[in-house]
């Protein structure tokens, strides 16, 4: 089944993670820039069913089976911390 024959639903708000957490995901080969996704289709569904997505990150998420679904994720700036004294 194409993306294109999904109806355009406006669906709940994209997750929002911290920096450390999809850094981990990262390293597990469970999150990653949106570059690495070729396919335009997956994409522009993305941007239209979620309207507050960023547009820079995704993720595997596991559904009620177990099975790992690509999803649209928003990370969080790192957190800037004063330089000691």
């Amino acid at each position: 089944m194409s993306v294109k024959s999904f109806a355009v639903v406006k669906s709940a708000a994209v997750a929002s993670i911290s920096r450390s957490e999809y850094d981990q995901l990262v390293h597990r080969g469970r999150a990653g820039a949106v570059p690495a996704i070729e396919s335009t289709p997956v994409l522009d569904h993305w941007r239209d069913a979620h309207p507050d997505w960023r547009g820079r990150h995704w993720r595997f998420v596991a559904d009620d089976h177990d099975v790992l679904r690509l999803h649209p994720v928003n990370v969080a700036r790192a957190e800037r911390r004063p330089l000691a004294a």
